[in-house]
Order: C-alpha cells, then sequence, then structure tokens
C-alpha cells in the first residue's frame, strides 16, 4: 500500500496486495480451505481493485470519501471473485488495511465484519449495484472511527 494521491489518501498497489495474500495464505494453510496462489488472480479484477477507488470522471471524483472508496474495494475483491477461493476473507483484510493505511478502523466485531462480507457475497447487485454501494458506504460511516480510540 505505497500510492498516494494528492488528497493524502494511501491506495492499494499490485506489491501491497500480493503482500497482503500472502499474510492471509499463510494464516490460513491449515485450516483445510488453502487460499489459491496470487498468481491465479483475475489479473482484470486486481486493476480494477486498484484503480477504481481512485477513479474519476471529467475531474470529479466518482468515489470522493473514504467510506466509499472503502466500500468499493470490499465490494470489488468479495463479488469480482479476484480468486477461485476466498474472496470474503480478502474482502475483510483488504478492508480493514485500508482503513487502518488511512488512520481509520470499523468499530464492529470480528462477527459482524463476517456477516456483512457473508451478506454481500449473497446479493444480487445486477439491478441494484448502486444500492449495495450506498449501503455499504453507510454501513462504514456510521461503523468507522479513527485508529485506537
Amino acid at each position: 500500500m505505497t500510492e498516494e494521491k494528492e488528497s493524502s489518501i494511501k491506495y492499494f498497489d499490485l506489491k501491497g496486495l500480493e503482500e497482503l495474500h500472502a499474510i492471509l495464505a499463510e494464516r490460513f494453510k491449515e485450516d483445510g480451505e488453502p487460499i489459491p496462489p496470487f498468481s491465479m488472480a483475475n489479473e482484470h479484477n486486481i486493476d480494477a481493485l486498484i484503480k477504481l477507488p481512485q477513479s474519476s470522471f471529467f475531474g470529479m471524483e466518482q468515489y470522493s470519501t473514504l467510506e466509499s472508496k472503502a466500500a468499493i474495494i470490499f465490494f470489488t475483491v468479495n463479488k469480482k471473485h479476484i480468486f477461485p477461493n476466498a474472496n470474503k476473507r480478502f474482502s475483510v483484510l483488504c478492508l480493514s488495511v485500508f482503513l487502518e493505511a488511512n488512520g481509520k478502523e470499523l468499530s464492529v466485531s470480528a462477527d459482524e465484519l463476517t456477516k456483512k462480507a457473508l451478506w454481500l457475497a449473497q446479493t444480487t447487485h445486477t439491478h441494484n449495484f448502486d444500492g449495495v454501494k450506498q449501503e455499504l458506504g453507510e454501513w462504514i460511516r456510521l461503523n468507522i472511527k479513527d485508529l485506537g480510540k
């Protein structure tokens, strides 16, 4: 996580995502549900994960708040199936690390965060993509706090 834009928000880069993936793979290697190698990642969706939170149209940021950027990161990993397996776990890790790198954290239990990842994985967003993103952003906004407080 080294890329920064003018707003001082820290974003993911490819190296940072590979490092996160390695941490997750090490953590779950003995759990009976191994994490696929990073080389099996869908390159197009990895690219989307890196670029979407920073995207803009006609000079206007598509995701203008930290919460909306966090929401699209969580959504992209969870719903785009970057890996053949472990997307929900990787989405939780990416959301948490993105917020932490930007001085924030969620004030929710691990169980609530897991439930939100499962809920997202089960949503049918085809006709309500904006609604799902908005709900995620609002949930993050309501549960975000400064790191360590």
